[in-house]
C-alpha cells in the first residue's frame, strides 16, 4: 500500500479524515519486546528504505505489529491489539520513514515550525520534537539521513516516551 508524505505526516496534525499511522499514550518507559525479526522480513521485499525499528516499544507490556512499505516509504504501527492495523482507538504509536531529497525540514513539511523543539538523539542524531493538537495530541520526532525522513509517533504521548522510542529505532541501527 503505497501511502504519501501528507499522509504519513497527517496524523501529526491531528486531521481525522487522514489515514492513521499512529495512535495510544505512554504511562512509562518499560518496554514491550518488538517481534523484529518479523516485521524487517515482512518489509524487506517490500522497500529499500533502511529500516529503523526500536527492540522495545517504551510504555506498551504487550505489542501487536501491522508494517507495510513501498518502494518510496514505509510504517510500522504498534497496537494494542492483534488486527488493529493502526487503527485510532486500538494503537498506541508507531514508527515510519519516506524517502524525502526537498529542502524543507520537518518542521516546514508539517507547517507548525511555531511547535516544534530541536532535540538531541542518540549517536549524535539531531531531530525534532512537536507534540500537534486536533482532535487529540500526537508527540512525534522526526530526522532526516540519506534523503529519507525518519520519524516515530505517540498518540497523547509524552516527550520523554517519544524520543526514548526515537533513541531505541536509531540505537538499533538499519535493519
Amino acid at each position: 500500500m503505497r501511502r504519501s508524505l501528507p499522509m504519513l505526516l497527517g496524523f501529526a496534525l491531528g486531521f481525522p479524515l487522514i489515514p492513521m499511522l499512529i495512535a495510544g499514550c505512554a504511562p512509562s518507559l518499560a518496554g514491550a519486546p518488538v517481534p523484529v525479526d518479523q516485521v524487517v522480513s515482512q518489509l524487506r521485499p517490500q522497500t529499500p528504505i533502511p529500516i529503523f525499528l526500536p527492540d522495545t516499544v517504551p510504555g506498551m507490556e504487550e505489542v501487536y505489529v501491522h508494517a507495510y512499505g513501498d518502494e518510496d516509504s514505509y510504517g510500522v504501527d504498534f497496537d494494542y491489539v492483534a488486527d488493529c492495523n493502526g487503527a485510532t482507538a486500538c494503537s498506541y504509536g508507531g514508527t515510519w520513514a519516506q524517502r524525502y531529497e526537498g529542502t524543507m525540514t520537518p518542521a516546514e513539511i508539517l507547517g507548525i515550525s511555531e511547535t516544534v523543539e530541536a532535540v538531541a538523539l542518540t549517536n549524535g542524531v539531531g531531530g525534532q520534537y512537536a507534540n500537534t493538537c486536533g482532535a487529540y495530541c500526537v508527540a512525534t520526532v522526526m530526522w532526516q539521513a540519506d534523503g529519507i525522513l525518519y520519524g516515530v509517533s505517540i498518540k497523547n504521548g509524552e516527550k520523554e516516551a517519544t524520543i526514548a522510542l526515537a533513541n531505541g529505532a536509531i540505537a538499533a541501527g538499519p535493519r
